[in-house]
């Protein structure tokens, strides 16, 4: 029996709840484990888990930092998780919908010189490191670098809070948005223009064509609907992927996010701080993955079955 939309989405955030709690107490009993000095406490093990967990989730409290930069872990991650929300959305965004614009071109215009050229970009978006676009990026749109093809469009300044200046903020997101991304809007292009080979051939598209639809009717109501749930579910199980690009554009880029606390916290042994980060990603993917169920639904009813 299928379920009403509302009802599947609060089932499915729930759900993304309960997966939340259930991480964050896995990597909490692991680094307690692996590293049972860092847990100066001697209570029992289960209790002092669910002490943690009750601090996380309800006073979202995740400790105090032990080293530089010291303070509540809560606050040092609290700084740079827009930022990260900020990039991960907009790349996430970003590799979606130009994943499925060039894969229903390419597969309107199998074998032409363009849906060549976009195949090509998407190979070289899939092999190149993202570090490296990025690197090359910056050469190409920052200004007072010396680059042998300076583009001169949307030049790169540097990171500017979305409360300071909206503007800029979104000028300032727009390449890293771009290179965050390209890897998943090549996977999801192949995967796009794969679907829409496969449901050409339906009876209901012929069915459409003797209607008198033109092609690129038929494309937009209905060959492009019925391909997107597959691209949908791989962008969601891309997600993780994509968080470890975030890590890299961050550095790249110099976007004060919350992984730039990695290095210091790996050097320094500041375990409160590794926690949190591991915590955030998981919370990061479950949440998206939740979201990527949510949007499945309401294309296809089958899946609140």
């Amino acid at each position: 029996m299928a379920h009403s939309l509302p009802v599947f989405a609060l089932r499915r955030l729930f759900a993304a709840a309960v997966l939340a709690v259930v991480v964050s107490a896995l990597t909490f009993l692991t680094l307690h484990g692996l590293y049972p000095e860092a847990f100066n406490d001697t209570r029992p093990l289960f209790v002092e888990c669910g002490h943690f967990l009750v601090a996380t989730f309800v006073h979202f409290d995740l400790g105090d930092s032990v080293a530089r930069p010291l303070g509540p872990v809560s606050e040092l991650l609290g700084r740079g998780l827009a930022a990260d929300l900020s990039l991960l959305v907009g790349a996430l965004a970003f590799g979606l919908a130009a994943g499925v614009w060039a894969g229903a071109f390419c597969a309107r215009h199998p074998g032409t010189w363009r849906a060549r050229i976009l195949q090509l970009i998407g190979l070289l978006a899939l092999c190149a490191p993202v570090y490296a676009i990025g690197m090359a990026a910056i050469l190409l749109f920052k200004p007072g670098i010396s680059a042998p093809f300076p583009i001169g469009i949307l030049p790169y300044h540097g990171y500017i809070p979305l409360t300071e200046n909206p503007l800029k903020w979104l000028h300032a997101l727009v390449v890293p948005w771009m290179v965050a991304g390209a890897p998943l809007a090549a996977v999801c292009m192949r995967m796009m223009r794969a679907s829409i080979g496969e449901i050409r051939s339906e009876d209901f598209i012929r069915t459409a064509a003797a209607k008198g639809l033109s092609p690129a009717q038929i494309t937009r109501r209905h060959v492009v609907p019925v391909a997107m749930p597959p691209v949908v579910s791989l962008a969601g199980a891309y997600t993780p992927l994509l968080i470890g690009n975030v890590i890299l554009i961050e550095a790249v880029f110099d976007i004060p996010g919350v992984y730039q606390l990695i290095p210091g916290a790996m050097a320094n042994g500041n375990y409160p701080i590794i926690q949190g980060l591991v915590i955030v990603t998981a919370v990061f993917v479950v949440i998206v993955n939740g979201l990527v169920d949510i949007a499945l639904a309401a294309i296809d009813p089958r899946v609140r079955v």
